[in-house]
């Protein structure tokens, strides 16, 4: 029996709907890590003032890190569904396209790096940073030095996640 033209335009009319969704929480996403990356540091490393500059910087990056985990929940939301377009899920996870499974790992692992810096690394770093040099141990000294690494860490692994999106969309079809 051919399915009505109707509840196929609702269909089509739902899928991009999730999918303007999920490209505008990427959109946000991406472009926000861009933005603190390639305008707001350079930029703060430029004040003056370091401490000022540091004030700067936290208060944009916590009204960052609300919105942008919003963003990551959305993508998660409407990735997992939009995920049965490119998959079988009754099908077992080795059968899975490479790109798909290298996909999942680099969000698995971009979540993970996340959530590191923005609850453990990124308020120890704060504390430390109060802290005259004199007075951190070799290990705080190494953390202060290697935490920047942690955020551009990030920054690769969302890019990575889009260009296997990228490459999971148009080898699928």
């Amino acid at each position: 029996m051919p399915v009505p033209p109707v509840i196929i335009q609702e269909v089509n009319f739902l899928y991009i709907i999730l999918v303007w969704t999920h490209l505008i929480a990427a959109t946000f996403w991406v472009g926000g890590m861009l933005f603190l990356s390639l305008v707001a540091v350079p930029l703060l490393k430029q004040d003056s003032d370091p401490l000022s500059a540091q004030r700067g910087f936290v208060n944009l990056a916590r009204r960052f890190r609300t919105l942008v985990w919003s963003a990551l929940i959305i993508l998660v939301v409407t990735g997992s569904i939009l995920l049965g377009n490119v998959i079988n899920s009754w099908v077992s996870i080795g059968t899975w396209p490479p790109v798909v499974l290298t996909k999942l790992a680099l969000v698995f692992l971009l979540v993970v790096v996340s959530l590191g810096h923005d609850r453990i690394i990124g308020p120890k770093v704060r504390t430390l940073k109060s802290k005259a040099a004199s007075e951190l141990s070799i290990g705080e000294g190494l953390l202060l030095r290697f935490a920047p690494l942690l955020g551009r860490l990030t920054l690769l692994l969302g890019l990575g996640v889009l260009l296997a999106a990228v490459i999971m969309v148009r080898s699928s079809g």
